[in-house]
């Protein structure tokens, strides 16, 4: 068992900032969807609040967690339909954003929006690889994502996360995937990560807070006080970037634990991964970012 300070070592979770960290979740709700029996009883991150609110709309009872208060009173809001509000995250890639467009004619609002009209995703690839996926791209995401970069120190401030090594080539090769599989112009999600905007029309799901169940702890806390089989399904966000080997074994422990046999628990990280599925579920999920999507399931 570790001691509390050595819980501290784990990830932002078991030490929260007491701020909004961020206003979108990142996080495609269709792969939890494809992987949780109808009808669970779901554990899961409370983050910006969409990926509970999906949840919940299709029928899951779910309990969110988060230790972060001010996000997860933020969450609340926006599961019952609150107005989007910016976090720490989308302020760190506004600052990118500006620099890149700032540089580069072929970034500017008006073509990257005309750009996200795109309703071919192989016409996509080509006009990303082609005009968006340029050295000045290229430089400018090299220098601010490297080891001394000044988005990687604030990303590692507000998230206690480090950017992973060469994650500036991995991000431009994910959102060229991404966009080979999936048309920018019905993925809310490129629209978020390249523009800075929401997708026009586009509604995250909207239910009764009250049909949700609420806890504030740090998610460790929380799986090893709880009765073993409480939950069908866990899906943790990425709590397991940046966070020490010892946290992370805890942490799969208590969460096997915590659900039936057979039940799935689902984590992302940005890191690449030679699992060939966590890595396909990867590509499905519409949000470009992530490296690995991977569900372990108890007593498999």
């Amino acid at each position: 068992m570790l001691t509390r300070g050595a819980r501290r070592q784990g990830r932002s979770s078991a030490n929260p900032r007491q701020r909004l960290l961020h206003g979108w979740d990142w996080a495609d709700a269709a792969i939890e969807l494809e992987e949780i029996a109808p009808g669970s009883r779901v554990l899961a991150s409370a983050g910006a609040g969409e990926l509970v609110a999906a949840l919940a709309d299709a029928g899951h009872r779910v309990t969110a967690i988060g230790a972060n208060r001010e996000q997860t009173d933020y969450a609340r809001r926006r599961v019952a339909g609150g107005a989007f509000e910016p976090g720490s995250a989308e302020r760190l890639m506004d600052v990118g954003r500006g620099m890149v467009r700032a540089a580069s004619p072929a970034w500017s609002r008006r073509r990257v929006r005309a750009f996200l009209q795109e309703t071919d995703p192989m016409r996509a690839e080509a006009h990303w690889k082609e005009r968006l996926d340029n050295r000045t791209l290229a430089s400018i995401l090299k220098t601010m994502l490297g080891p001394a970069g000044a988005l990687s120190a604030l990303v590692l401030r507000d998230f206690a996360t480090p950017i992973p090594p060469h994650f500036d080539e991995a991000i431009r090769g994910r959102i060229a995937r991404a966009l080979r599989k999936h048309a920018p112009a019905g993925n809310p999600f490129a629209w978020r990560l390249l523009l800075g905007e929401e997708l026009p029309e586009h509604r995250a799901p909207a239910v009764d807070p009250a049909s949700v169940a609420w806890t504030a702890e740090p998610v460790l806390d929380h799986l090893e006080r709880i009765a073993p089989g409480t939950y069908d399904a866990i899906s943790l966000s990425n709590v397991i970037d940046g966070a020490n080997e010892r946290w992370v074994r805890d942490l799969r422990k208590a969460a096997l634990r915590a659900v039936v046999p057979g039940g799935p628990v689902i984590a992302r990280t940005f890191a690449t991964t030679m699992d060939d599925e966590a890595a396909k579920r990867a590509r499905r999920d519409r949000s470009m970012l992530w490296g690995a999507i991977v569900v372990q399931r108890a007593g498999a």
